[in-house]
């Protein structure tokens, strides 16, 4: 009797344990309104970035693409790491989306691009920041 008793209790417990683990835990392992890079892709050393801002709207549009920059150099984003063996992006593209769900239907709320100065020379956009121009939505940003 006592060992029944005890199986149905440790059979309990661990039930409760899976349970906990399966549905205690956010789906995507990151908060919200902590932006992410879902997507990625390079030609040559020209980063091209596909970012979910995981927040309903984007109200200013330069700080949130200047955090993404800041993200791209401390190589913190949630699900992506870069790799550094080639040296840094020589440029950066990034369509943003407010939800995963929404790359599905193709329309970025916003684009950011961190283009070099001059093209053609050895500039990174980690150790080289003042030889770059920050863009958004195909316009210049004034420093």
């Amino acid at each position: 009797m006592k060992r029944k008793i005890i199986a149905v209790i440790s059979g309990a417990v661990i039930l409760i344990i899976a349970t906990g683990s399966i549905y205690g835990k956010p789906e995507s392992g990151h908060k919200e309104g902590e932006p992410d890079v879902v997507g990625t892709f390079s030609i040559n050393q020209d980063e091209n970035l596909t970012v979910v801002a995981n927040r309903e709207n984007i109200e200013d549009r330069e700080a949130f693409a200047r955090e993404l920059l800041q993200m791209y150099k401390e190589n913190s984003f949630h699900s992506t790491k870069f790799s550094t063996d080639r040296g840094y992006a020589t440029s950066l593209d990034m369509n943003i989306y407010l939800w995963k769900e929404d790359i599905e239907d193709g329309e970025s709320v916003m684009t950011a691009e961190y283009r070099p100065v001059e093209y053609g020379k050895d500039y990174d956009v980690v150790n080289n920041p003042d030889k770059f121009q920050l863009y958004i939505d195909g316009k210049e940003v004034e420093e």
